[in-house]
């Protein structure tokens, strides 16, 4: 077996044997979570922003969709 494949499964195998090393494992995992997530929320916000100004500049519903990625049903919403 590739030694670095070896490594990694020892350090796993270390790591999830110890409850402080998994501790702060599972926060990070939450913390990259939440930040994924307020990533997320921050684009949709955006591309919201985005749509409603287009809607006011009178563009065609099919390149606001190419503009912003929102779905026809999105922005129909948004008007």
């Amino acid at each position: 077996m590739d030694t670095a494949i070896e490594k990694a499964e020892q350090k796993i195998e270390y790591l999830s044997s110890d409850e402080e090393a998994m501790r702060i494992y599972y926060e990070r995992e939450r913390s990259l979570h939440e930040r994924a997530n307020m990533i997320s929320s921050a684009e949709e916000r955006k591309a919201i922003e985005i749509a409603k100004n287009l809607i006011n500049m009178k563009i065609p519903v099919n390149q606001i969709i190419l503009a912003t990625g929102l779905t026809e049903e999105e922005i129909n919403r948004i008007k």
